[in-house]
Protein backbone atom coordinates (compact mmCIF):
# COMPACT_ATOMS: atom_id res chain seq x y z
CA UNK A 1 0.00 0.00 0.00
CA UNK A 2 2.76 2.50 0.48
CA UNK A 3 4.12 1.66 -3.24
CA UNK A 4 0.39 2.57 -4.21
CA UNK A 5 0.51 5.44 -1.83
CA UNK A 6 3.75 7.01 -3.06
CA UNK A 7 2.98 6.02 -7.24
CA UNK A 8 6.45 4.53 -7.02
CA UNK A 9 8.84 2.29 -5.96
CA UNK A 10 10.63 3.37 -2.72
CA UNK A 11 13.27 0.80 -3.05
CA UNK A 12 14.69 2.59 -5.92
CA UNK A 13 14.76 5.83 -4.12
CA UNK A 14 15.23 5.18 -0.15
CA UNK A 15 15.86 8.52 0.49
CA UNK A 16 12.11 9.48 0.41
CA UNK A 17 10.61 6.14 2.28
CA UNK A 18 10.89 8.46 5.46
CA UNK A 19 8.50 11.00 3.44
CA UNK A 20 6.02 8.66 2.02
CA UNK A 21 5.99 6.74 5.87
CA UNK A 22 5.43 9.68 7.38
CA UNK A 23 2.69 10.92 5.30
CA UNK A 24 1.09 7.39 5.12
CA UNK A 25 0.63 7.53 9.28
CA UNK A 26 -1.29 10.49 8.84
CA UNK A 27 -4.10 8.35 6.78
CA UNK A 28 -7.28 8.09 8.72
CA UNK A 29 -6.71 4.30 8.26
CA UNK A 30 -7.39 1.43 10.54
CA UNK A 31 -7.14 -2.42 10.08
CA UNK A 32 -9.25 -4.96 11.54
CA UNK A 33 -7.32 -7.77 12.92
CA UNK A 34 -9.42 -10.35 11.31
CA UNK A 35 -8.30 -13.27 9.13
CA UNK A 36 -10.40 -15.84 7.33
CA UNK A 37 -13.85 -16.94 8.34
CA UNK A 38 -15.30 -14.78 11.26
CA UNK A 39 -18.30 -14.20 12.81
CA UNK A 40 -20.94 -11.54 11.65
CA UNK A 41 -21.41 -10.68 14.96
CA UNK A 42 -18.43 -10.05 15.54
CA UNK A 43 -18.08 -8.15 12.53
CA UNK A 44 -20.20 -5.96 12.79
CA UNK A 45 -19.51 -4.84 16.40
CA UNK A 46 -15.65 -4.19 15.39
CA UNK A 47 -17.57 -1.91 12.61
CA UNK A 48 -19.59 -0.18 15.31
CA UNK A 49 -17.11 0.50 17.47
CA UNK A 50 -14.42 2.24 14.89
CA UNK A 51 -17.64 4.44 13.54
CA UNK A 52 -18.11 5.54 17.48
CA UNK A 53 -14.47 6.04 18.24
CA UNK A 54 -12.51 6.71 15.26
CA UNK A 55 -15.86 8.22 12.93
CA UNK A 56 -15.16 6.10 10.14
CA UNK A 57 -17.65 6.66 7.40
CA UNK A 58 -16.23 3.88 4.82
CA UNK A 59 -15.38 0.92 5.75
CA UNK A 60 -14.19 -1.80 3.22
CA UNK A 61 -15.02 -6.00 3.40
CA UNK A 62 -12.45 -7.98 1.17
CA UNK A 63 -13.85 -10.62 0.82
CA UNK A 64 -17.18 -12.13 1.55
CA UNK A 65 -16.22 -15.50 0.43
CA UNK A 66 -13.85 -15.57 2.58
CA UNK A 67 -14.84 -14.23 5.57
CA UNK A 68 -17.70 -16.83 4.75
CA UNK A 69 -15.16 -19.72 5.03
CA UNK A 70 -16.11 -23.40 3.86
CA UNK A 71 -17.60 -24.87 7.21
CA UNK A 72 -21.01 -24.10 5.96
CA UNK A 73 -22.97 -26.64 3.70
CA UNK A 74 -23.50 -25.97 0.01
CA UNK A 75 -27.40 -25.74 0.85
CA UNK A 76 -26.92 -23.00 3.42
CA UNK A 77 -24.69 -20.54 2.10
CA UNK A 78 -26.67 -18.21 0.17
CA UNK A 79 -28.68 -17.91 3.10
CA UNK A 80 -25.87 -17.05 5.20
CA UNK A 81 -24.71 -14.58 2.46
CA UNK A 82 -28.15 -13.26 2.11
CA UNK A 83 -27.95 -12.50 6.27
CA UNK A 84 -24.70 -11.06 5.83
CA UNK A 85 -25.75 -8.65 3.36
CA UNK A 86 -28.27 -7.37 4.71
CA UNK A 87 -26.54 -7.54 7.83
CA UNK A 88 -24.42 -4.69 6.58
CA UNK A 89 -27.16 -3.09 5.00
CA UNK A 90 -28.79 -2.43 8.10
CA UNK A 91 -25.06 -1.16 9.44
CA UNK A 92 -25.08 1.32 6.58
CA UNK A 93 -28.26 2.30 6.86
CA UNK A 94 -27.80 2.73 10.94
CA UNK A 95 -24.61 4.65 11.08
CA UNK A 96 -24.45 6.67 7.89
CA UNK A 97 -21.38 4.57 6.58
CA UNK A 98 -20.29 3.67 3.46
CA UNK A 99 -20.02 -0.23 3.02
CA UNK A 100 -17.96 -1.36 -0.10
CA UNK A 101 -18.27 -5.31 0.35
CA UNK A 102 -15.91 -7.10 -2.25
CA UNK A 103 -17.72 -10.17 -3.93
CA UNK A 104 -16.43 -12.66 -6.00
CA UNK A 105 -18.24 -13.64 -9.61
CA UNK A 106 -19.07 -17.61 -10.12
CA UNK A 107 -17.18 -19.05 -12.95
CA UNK A 108 -18.18 -17.48 -16.64
CA UNK A 109 -17.12 -18.35 -19.95
CA UNK A 110 -13.77 -16.39 -20.80
CA UNK A 111 -15.34 -14.78 -24.12
CA UNK A 112 -18.52 -13.62 -21.92
CA UNK A 113 -18.76 -10.37 -19.37
CA UNK A 114 -19.61 -9.98 -16.27
CA UNK A 115 -22.73 -9.33 -15.90
CA UNK A 116 -24.79 -8.36 -12.42
CA UNK A 117 -26.37 -12.13 -12.30
CA UNK A 118 -22.46 -13.26 -12.65
CA UNK A 119 -22.22 -12.44 -8.91
CA UNK A 120 -21.79 -15.27 -6.47
CA UNK A 121 -24.85 -16.00 -4.91
CA UNK A 122 -28.72 -14.96 -4.99
CA UNK A 123 -30.05 -11.49 -6.26
CA UNK A 124 -30.36 -10.16 -2.59
CA UNK A 125 -26.39 -8.38 -2.54
CA UNK A 126 -27.74 -6.84 -6.17
CA UNK A 127 -30.90 -5.74 -5.17
CA UNK A 128 -28.84 -3.97 -1.44
CA UNK A 129 -25.93 -2.65 -2.81
CA UNK A 130 -27.38 1.64 -3.80
CA UNK A 131 -23.66 0.92 -6.58
CA UNK A 132 -22.47 -1.61 -8.25
CA UNK A 133 -19.02 -1.92 -10.07
CA UNK A 134 -17.86 -4.83 -12.15
CA UNK A 135 -14.27 -5.40 -12.54
CA UNK A 136 -14.12 -7.02 -16.28
CA UNK A 137 -10.73 -8.51 -17.61
CA UNK A 138 -11.48 -9.69 -21.54
CA UNK A 139 -8.33 -12.00 -21.74
CA UNK A 140 -7.16 -11.86 -25.62
CA UNK A 141 -5.34 -14.46 -27.83
CA UNK A 142 -3.59 -12.21 -30.24
CA UNK A 143 -2.50 -9.96 -27.24
CA UNK A 144 -2.50 -8.21 -23.59
CA UNK A 145 -5.96 -8.15 -22.12
CA UNK A 146 -8.76 -5.35 -21.16
CA UNK A 147 -9.61 -4.67 -18.20
CA UNK A 148 -11.77 -1.92 -17.43
CA UNK A 149 -14.65 -1.00 -14.36
CA UNK A 150 -18.30 -0.98 -15.11
CA UNK A 151 -20.48 0.49 -13.32
CA UNK A 152 -23.32 -2.03 -13.57
CA UNK A 153 -26.02 0.04 -11.16
CA UNK A 154 -26.23 3.86 -9.96
CA UNK A 155 -29.30 3.89 -7.52
CA UNK A 156 -28.37 7.95 -7.57
CA UNK A 157 -28.77 9.76 -10.60
CA UNK A 158 -28.97 5.97 -13.05
CA UNK A 159 -25.86 6.96 -15.04
CA UNK A 160 -23.85 3.47 -16.00
CA UNK A 161 -20.87 3.25 -18.26
CA UNK A 162 -17.77 2.03 -18.13
CA UNK A 163 -13.98 3.16 -17.28
CA UNK A 164 -10.78 1.94 -19.18
CA UNK A 165 -8.29 0.87 -16.60
CA UNK A 166 -4.33 0.33 -17.32
CA UNK A 167 -2.04 -1.47 -14.70
CA UNK A 168 0.71 0.07 -13.70
CA UNK A 169 3.38 -2.17 -12.74
CA UNK A 170 5.79 0.62 -11.20
CA UNK A 171 3.15 1.93 -8.76
CA UNK A 172 1.14 -1.17 -8.70
CA UNK A 173 -2.03 1.02 -9.62
CA UNK A 174 -4.83 1.07 -11.59
CA UNK A 175 -5.03 4.05 -14.00
CA UNK A 176 -7.17 5.34 -16.63
CA UNK A 177 -4.98 5.11 -19.81
CA UNK A 178 -3.54 8.26 -21.12
CA UNK A 179 -4.79 9.78 -24.00
CA UNK A 180 -3.23 7.92 -27.20
CA UNK A 181 -1.11 9.37 -29.54
CA UNK A 182 -2.73 11.89 -32.47
CA UNK A 183 -3.45 9.24 -35.51
CA UNK A 184 -3.31 10.67 -38.87
CA UNK A 185 -6.71 9.76 -40.39
CA UNK A 186 -8.04 10.17 -44.32
CA UNK A 187 -10.89 12.07 -45.11
CA UNK A 188 -12.62 11.23 -48.15
CA UNK A 189 -15.75 12.92 -49.33
CA UNK A 190 -18.90 11.91 -50.59
CA UNK A 191 -17.16 10.27 -54.09
CA UNK A 192 -14.69 8.35 -51.67
CA UNK A 193 -12.04 10.38 -53.19
CA UNK A 194 -9.34 11.75 -51.15
CA UNK A 195 -9.99 15.14 -49.92
CA UNK A 196 -6.74 17.60 -50.45
CA UNK A 197 -6.07 20.76 -49.29
CA UNK A 198 -3.22 23.22 -49.96
CA UNK A 199 0.02 21.73 -48.34
CA UNK A 200 3.36 23.49 -47.52
CA UNK A 201 5.50 22.55 -50.77
CA UNK A 202 4.03 19.18 -51.65
CA UNK A 203 1.14 19.23 -54.38
CA UNK A 204 -1.87 16.93 -53.45
CA UNK A 205 -1.04 16.22 -50.69
CA UNK A 206 -3.60 14.85 -48.45
CA UNK A 207 -5.34 16.56 -45.83
CA UNK A 208 -4.93 15.11 -42.58
CA UNK A 209 -6.29 15.77 -38.89
CA UNK A 210 -4.42 15.26 -35.47
CA UNK A 211 -5.30 16.09 -32.51
CA UNK A 212 -3.50 18.74 -30.58
CA UNK A 213 -3.74 19.38 -27.06
CA UNK A 214 -2.18 22.72 -24.67
CA UNK A 215 -0.11 22.00 -21.94
CA UNK A 216 0.59 18.48 -20.64
CA UNK A 217 -2.43 16.13 -18.99
CA UNK A 218 -2.14 15.31 -15.41
CA UNK A 219 -1.32 11.95 -14.56
CA UNK A 220 -4.57 10.63 -12.70
CA UNK A 221 -2.41 8.26 -10.59
CA UNK A 222 0.09 11.42 -9.63
CA UNK A 223 -0.56 12.45 -5.80
CA UNK A 224 -1.00 16.32 -4.45
CA UNK A 225 2.73 17.29 -3.62
CA UNK A 226 1.60 20.61 -3.03
CA UNK A 227 0.95 19.80 0.42
CA UNK A 228 4.68 20.11 2.52
CA UNK A 229 5.58 16.74 4.60
CA UNK A 230 5.25 16.45 8.10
Amino acid sequence: MLTQFAVGRLEEQLDKYDEWADRFEDLPLYFMTFHGQQSIRTVIDTMQHAVYVYDICHVVIDNLQFMMGHEQLSTDRIAAQDYIVGAFRKFATDSSCHVTLVIHPRKEDDDKELQTASIFGSAKASQEADNVLILQDRKLVTGPGKRYLQVSKNRFDGDVGVFPLEFNKNSLTFCIPPKSKARLKKIKDDNGLVAKKPSSGKKGAMSQISETCSGQAPNPCQPDLSKPSR
